[in-house]
């Protein structure tokens, strides 16, 4: 599936400010299951200077430093990426990943330490965790299966438009988040029985009739045999071509699509945004309007 996007975020002060050094993850990924065909970003003020980095974590990224006092800042990015998985479950697991906990070899169990920590105030998605395990007899793909098709019909999804993640706990508590909330449940849940898991930030294909977006977010598993695997608990839905991805790691913190700060006395401050994302099932090249 092909995707063209454009996606403009503004920050407006009420006055002018000094903008620290802002931190981009908005590149869609280049891996076994997408390829970036075209990108491009502007950035109003013109910055000082930047630099593409690699994070830790292996995303791109892109560091903006800026110089003088700004009233505003708009990062717009243009990008086509075509999606090349069509089957989720095109694997063949390692014999030892068929059951729960499933078997890692030690020098990988250390590299996925962090995917496997567990997360705060969890208590519930543990145990929902433990419970989906054994009613599945502890079958790996069983159980991430059932997973997200329980989140997916009993969490019901919301806007919300406040900063930052609910608990696990909170979460099920109220039994409504948004994808964000709804992925943190997830993961909690797969790490509670030894499955690897990271959040990532992605677009989505969503309503063919709709182009106005926004941000998605869904989790990625790692079983060995089948590397890193996407799981979207919001829709129900194990990942294949609908899925644009940006970047991932295991602190959702460390997915958002801009950070940085500014400095300033008594200043206000809004965000604006907007995405329009267009997908189609051509599989010759196509145009995307390109920002100068």
């Amino acid at each position: 599936m092909l995707f063209t996007g454009e996606h403009e975020t503004t920050w407006h002060f009420s006055r002018g400010v000094f903008l620290e050094p802002h931190l981009v993850r908005l590149f869609p990924r280049q891996d076994r299951s997408q390829r970036l065909e075209a990108f491009s970003m502007r950035v109003l003020p013109e910055p000082r200077g930047l630099s593409e980095i690699e994070d830790a974590e292996g995303n791109q990224a892109c560091w903006l430093w800026f110089e003088g006092q700004h009233e505003s800042l708009t990062i717009t990015t243009c990008f086509s990426a075509r999606t090349l998985r069509t089957n989720p479950y095109d694997y063949l697991l390692n014999p030892g990943a068929h059951q729960l906990p499933p078997h890692i070899p030690d020098k990988e169990r250390d590299v996925l330490a962090p995917y496997l920590a567990a997360v705060g105030e969890s208590c519930k998605a543990v145990e929902l965790g433990r419970e989906i395990a054994e009613s599945t007899g502890r079958d790996s793909v069983s159980f991430l299966n059932e997973l997200n098709s329980w989140l997916y019909s009993n969490i019901t999804v919301v806007s919300r438009f406040d900063p930052g993640i609910q608990s696990p706990d909170l979460t099920l508590t109220l039994g409504s988040g948004a994808c964000r909330d709804t992925t943190l449940v997830f993961m909690a849940a797969c790490r509670s029985v030894g499955i690897p898991a990271r959040f990532l930030s992605c677009y989505q294909a969503g309503d063919a009739d709709q182009t106005q977006r926004d941000l998605h977010a869904c989790a990625e598993i790692y079983l060995p045999g089948a590397g890193w695997r996407g799981f979207d608990p919001t829709l129900g839905l194990a990942v294949a071509g609908t899925h644009v991805a940006l970047c991932a790691s295991s602190e959702p913190e460390l997915t958002a699509p801009v950070a940085g700060t500014f400095r300033g006395s008594g200043v206000s401050s809004r965000i604006t945004h907007r995405i329009e994302l267009k997908a189609t099932d051509c599989v010759s090249p196509c145009s995307c309007r390109f920002l100068p």
